[in-house]
């Protein structure tokens, strides 16, 4: 039976795989910790995602969302316009990759602090690589079974980003929305939704999983908007940098963390003996701090050592030595 008293809400049935698997580690985490999510079913949702790992040398795919509702993104609005003023007046933009310039380099702790006051969720989503395809019999066949999201000369790796995109939104909509909630996307802009078939595809594949996760008949409507569509608030920018230097620290943190340990639940501390690219080093001590209001989990898919592919939950805790 649901459990209407948690943030998430587990109901994702166990025919539905990887996404039941997920979405079991993050209730079961729950259980032991209750504040582990802030609810976000009050009035219209917004959901801001980011992705990092899409390179040759990179172990895992790494998927990163803030999810908060419109009327707290309201209030907190006002520390952000004050730390742009203060920190970055020129109006440039925070992203991973952009961390080492001088001056985003300064920017970077100040902005992590004020973000650390945003009572918002932030999931991300780590993928071994060796779990390899999580569309329903591979890139060809979703193709095939969802022929009127994907072009007819979509790429196998085109299908596999776009079908894992709409997985993991349509998850978090199953753990954390309402039927009835309005709610909207936010996307980073790249060649998966360069145009706007893509985008209108990538919006009705998610809503086909949506309802294979929650039987939702009449779900309220999730708009869907990329950081570079004309007229965008400055604040669109900023919320999208959460997540990407979220994804884009976890994606160098993926070898450091670790991935099972004999037990359900259990949180974990970097590792001495590691010393990580210092963008995420910061990243990692920062959301392990107890101060902030800020609510995190960390979600890994990966095969165990008899090759079974589990999911797990963490979080960043800093436990004294």
């Amino acid at each position: 039976m649901e459990d209407i008293t948690t943030a998430w809400r587990d109901r994702v049935p166990p025919e539905a795989g990887f996404a039941h698997l997920l979405s079991s580690a993050i209730h079961i985490v729950e259980q032991q910790d209750t504040d582990l999510l802030w609810p976000v079913r009050d009035g219209s949702q917004i959901l801001v995602s980011d992705y990092s790992g899409q390179h040759r040398q990179a172990t895992h795919e790494v998927y990163s969302f803030l999810v908060i509702t419109k009327h707290v993104l309201d209030g907190w609005l006002p520390q952000l316009d004050e730390f742009r003023q203060t920190f970055l007046p020129d109006g440039r933009r925070l992203s991973f990759k952009q961390l080492r310039e001088p001056v985003r380099r300064r920017a970077y702790p100040h902005f992590l602090d004020v973000v650390g006051r945003l009572p918002a969720n932030l999931i991300t989503i780590m993928i071994d690589n060796r779990v390899g395809t999580i569309a329903p019999g591979g890139p060809a066949e979703t193709a095939l079974i969802f022929d009127d999201c994907f072009s007819a000369n979509a790429s196998a790796a085109s299908v596999e980003k776009m079908f894992r995109l709409a997985f993991f939104v349509a998850l978090l909509g199953a753990g954390l929305r309402d039927e009835e909630q309005p709610s909207l996307w936010i996307s980073d802009h790249d060649e998966a939704l360069d145009t706007f078939g893509k985008r209108d595809g990538l919006g009705r594949l998610a809503s086909y999983l949506s309802f294979g996760f929650t039987g939702w008949r009449n779900p309220a409507q999730q708009n869907f908007l990329t950081t570079e569509a004309p007229n965008c608030p400055r604040w669109v920018e900023d919320l999208a940098a959460i997540p990407d230097i979220s994804a884009g620290a976890c994606a160098q943190l993926s070898n450091t963390l670790p991935l099972f340990e004999g037990s359900k639940t259990w949180t974990i501390r970097l590792r001495s003996q590691v010393e990580p690219d210092w963008r995420a080093k910061v990243f990692g001590d920062w959301l392990s701090e107890p101060h902030g209001v800020l609510r995190h989990v960390l979600l890994r898919l990966a095969p165990d050592e008899t090759g079974e592919v589990r999911a797990s939950a963490q979080k960043f805790v800093r436990r004294s030595v």
